[in-house]
């Protein structure tokens, strides 16, 4: 460092005798991992002294020398604070990243909840099994667009959502009067179900981060329209030693369309999800209050 300043001084003292001899107006050149610019004005020259980063790029907010010279004076400062900018990859150019394909398409499954509980007896509860109530994904194709350089991108495709809610023993639904209620059997049931399917269109944003060895970090978030395929409510009774199923009759007044809130991340092809319908399961007036959010972990393909 001082054999630099000694050599950067030497030049600073010749131009000052006959700048134009040397110099032309404003110059830049390189020495070791440094760029000195040399500018000239009337009567006085300017020095800078900038310190190169890692990938020879020049960061001209790390200044660490500077030099004014006249014939009468000159002025010198040193810098020794350092002050880097650190660019994510997110930002860099696009030769300069990876970017992964958009994460949708794949299989999940999750389990389920119904957060605002179940209206039934008169009181506010929890009707469902949560260790059985399950959602499977099933994703059939996606597709995206980049929002320019920056590892945005919108992600649609298609796909269907199978439901499965296990009600807590002899629990069961069914529609009373064209609406949906909780009842409860006087006889011992081995198992209560709700199903429901929906095809899905989701509208996702998502960035991908590089992270080596040609992984990447992803988050999407978004909307995820449905449109019902089909309900049944059914239970499983035991009578003489042998299971008899019976499938509940009546439409079950579970909304037709809706959407969910739906957030992954995950890295490479798989990841979690959480997803929460705003809307409540079943229409107004004619069911439970209840609003679904599961939570899972998913396979893309």
């Amino acid at each position: 460092m001082k054999t630099f300043f000694a050599i950067l001084a030497l030049l600073a003292s010749l131009s000052c005798v006959n700048a134009s001899t040397f110099f032309p107006a404003d110059t830049t050149f390189r020495y070791q991992n440094r760029t000195v610019v040399i500018q000239e004005q009337q009567d006085e020259i300017n020095v800078s002294v900038y310190r190169h980063n890692e990938s020879g790029d020049t960061v001209k907010s790390d200044k660490i020398y500077e030099g004014i010279f006249t014939d009468d004076k000159s002025v010198e400062r040193r810098y020794e604070n350092r002050f880097d900018i650190f660019v994510p990859d997110i930002f860099k150019p696009k030769d300069k990243r990876t970017i992964a394909a958009s994460h949708w398409a794949g299989f999940g499954i999750g389990f389920s909840n119904l957060p605002n509980g179940w209206d039934f007896d008169g009181e506010m509860a929890s009707a469902l099994n949560l260790s059985r109530s399950l959602q499977y994904n099933l994703n059939f194709f996606d597709d995206h667009w980049s929002l320019g350089n920056n590892g945005f991108s919108l992600v649609t495709g298609f796909g269907i959502q199978f439901n499965s809610m296990h009600l807590e023993t002899n629990k069961y639904m069914e529609v009373i009067d064209y609406k949906t209620v909780i009842s409860t059997s006087e006889e011992t049931l081995n198992n209560s179900r709700l199903h429901f399917t929906y095809l899905t269109f989701p509208l996702l944003l998502e960035v991908n981060f590089p992270i080596g060895c040609a992984e990447t970090i992803f988050l999407n978030a978004g909307v995820v329209g449905k449109i019902k395929t089909a309900s049944s409510s059914k239970i499983w009774l035991n009578e003489n030693g042998k299971e008899r199923k019976i499938k509940q009759p009546g439409d079950l007044n579970i909304r037709p369309v809706t959407f969910d809130l739906l957030f992954q991340a995950g890295v490479g092809d798989i990841g979690f999800f959480m997803s929460y319908t705003p809307l409540s399961l079943f229409l107004h007036n004619k069911g439970p209050e209840a609003n679904q959010g599961t939570v899972g972990l998913q396979l893309y393909f």
